[in-house]
């Protein structure tokens, strides 16, 4: 006896349909996760940054009385290159941590006031670490 055939499928056994069914369904499955697998990202290495921000107060151009050091809390960007890769805001405590690019980075305070010598420390940040760096503003008091 002969299987039947379906009617809109002439001249193909239902045995022929079921292989050819089975070999799309495994042929998507296997593109299906091929793109999965090429579609991932890859692994891009960062560092941790922990920036102490520090206010210094003097008394006047002779220093006196002696200066004083204090945390303080300011705007902090990161740059590499020339382009901000992260900023944020130091705490009370002074201390902040960013998430930075790999690489060499410079630390410095935008919108500083002019009244206020605030450096720029330059840090070097390792795959996988934490690097600390210290951000000061001295203000000379008249």
């Amino acid at each position: 006896m002969v299987p039947p055939r379906s009617p809109a499928i002439t001249g193909r056994p239902t045995s022929l349909r079921t292989a050819s069914s089975r070999i799309w369904v495994v042929t998507v499955a296997v593109l299906a996760g091929v793109g999965t697998i090429a579609c991932t990202p890859s692994a891009v290495p960062s560092a941790l940054v922990e920036i102490t921000t520090n206010q210094v107060v003097c008394g006047g151009v002779y220093r006196v009385p002696p200066c004083t050091t204090n945390p303080a809390s300011r705007v902090i960007d990161v740059s590499q290159n020339g382009v901000v890769v992260a900023s944020g805001t130091s705490g009370t405590n002074g201390t902040l941590v960013l998430s930075v690019p790999i690489g060499d980075l410079v630390v410095s305070v935008p919108g500083a006031q002019p009244y206020m010598n605030c450096d720029a420390p330059s840090v070097t940040s390792v795959a996988d670490q934490t690097t600390g760096v210290t951000q000061t503003c001295t203000l000379d008091a008249p």
